[in-house]
């Protein structure tokens, strides 16, 4: 039924899938948000009977209206579906399913299939879920805008694919449907764990995404800057052509982009990136995963959270203050890129 990659990985696709495992059930989307929105819009789409779970006063259930989608308080969704999926902020599943959710399965004791679209809340087991639920994932590659446009477009992004618990036996099977409907399985549906769709996804973010590559920016900015060097001209060399080099990451690779740069930049590359990057860095890349591998990143974000997120909230507020930042705003009203 898959295929497998180079380096054996399980890989369903679009011409070994179907909608067969959702057909005459009921799918609740609960969080109608940046992935959300898309799932349900694309379940909509492939003819799956869907609604959206949302509070009847909040921004969530006016975009469900807008957009022609069903929408119900969470409790009657999800007393309504056969399939839930879970589609909410980490910080968010603990009180939405204790509030809202819980109290519903226990009064129908019915069987139902639980879809998520990042393993945090399972890996972490920051919720409970009925044993006799079946608990899977489907967590598409990127965001939820892309993928609607790719859905809308006859492509999707590739997921990441995995079942948790099977009690019924069909837990792959809904999870493969699932993944066909919102259009994944034309680009691939590889088959994961929770627990390593969470590591890599925490660890890239952190190491990479959104924690090294920004904090490597700004400092490379200000090193410019504390030279005299212009603002904004230390500004498009060090934020603006990082899209140039994403772009050509993304669809070259590595070797690809080298051979789309010029010799000078290759020899640069060649001398400073082991200085940048070097052994003490490794350690404390080592350090940040094993952090996340043993919960000690989870149990610092519960707590947070639990807290009203004050340290996120003060680093969204510095950040939004800084020199770069401030730069990044005069760009964009004085130049067009």
């Amino acid at each position: 039924m898959h295929k497998e990659s180079k380096h054996g990985a399980q890989v369903y696709y679009a011409e070994q899938t179907n909608l067969a495992a959702l057909k005459d059930r009921t799918v609740a989307v609960v969080g109608y948000g940046n992935q959300g929105r898309a799932h349900a819009l694309n379940l909509k789409d492939s003819g799956i009977n869907v609604w959206a779970a949302a509070r009847r006063d909040g921004k969530a259930w006016q975009q469900a209206e807008s957009d022609g989608m069903p929408v119900e308080p969470i409790e009657k969704a999800v007393a309504r579906a056969d399939v839930i999926a879970l589609l909410l902020p980490d910080e968010a599943m603990p009180p939405v399913m204790n509030k809202a959710i819980l109290p519903v399965l226990k009064e129908q004791k019915e069987h139902k299939t639980f879809v998520f679209a990042h393993g945090f809340a399972i890996s972490n087991r920051t919720i409970d879920l009925p044993d006799q639920a079946d608990i899977v994932l489907v967590a598409p590659t990127g965001p939820g805008r892309q993928v609607r446009s790719l859905y809308l477009e006859g492509k999707g992004l590739p997921a990441l694919v995995a079942v948790d618990k099977d009690s019924s036996g069909q837990g792959l099977a809904t999870a493969l449907s699932y993944a066909h409907a919102i259009g994944c399985t034309r680009a691939g549906a590889i088959m994961t764990s929770f627990r390593e769709e969470t590591v890599t996804d925490l660890f890239c973010e952190q190491a990479v995404l959104c924690g090294g590559m920004p904090e490597l920016i700004k400092a490379s900015f200000q090193t410019l800057i504390d030279k005299g060097y212009q603002p904004e001209l230390a500004y498009i060399s060090c934020l603006k052509e990082v899209k140039l080099i994403a772009d050509l990451l993304f669809s070259q690779g590595i070797d690809g982009m080298r051979s789309a740069i010029s010799n000078t930049a290759k020899y640069g590359s060649a001398l400073a990136g082991p200085r940048i990057i070097n052994a003490d860095s490794e350690r404390r890349l080592a350090k940040l995963l094993s952090d996340i591998e043993d919960g000690t990143f989870a149990r610092a974000f519960v707590e947070e959270a639990k807290e009203g997120m004050p340290v996120t909230k003060a680093f969204v507020k510095k950040e939004a203050n800084s020199k770069l930042a401030k730069m990044g705003k005069k760009m964009k009203e004085t130049v067009v890129f």
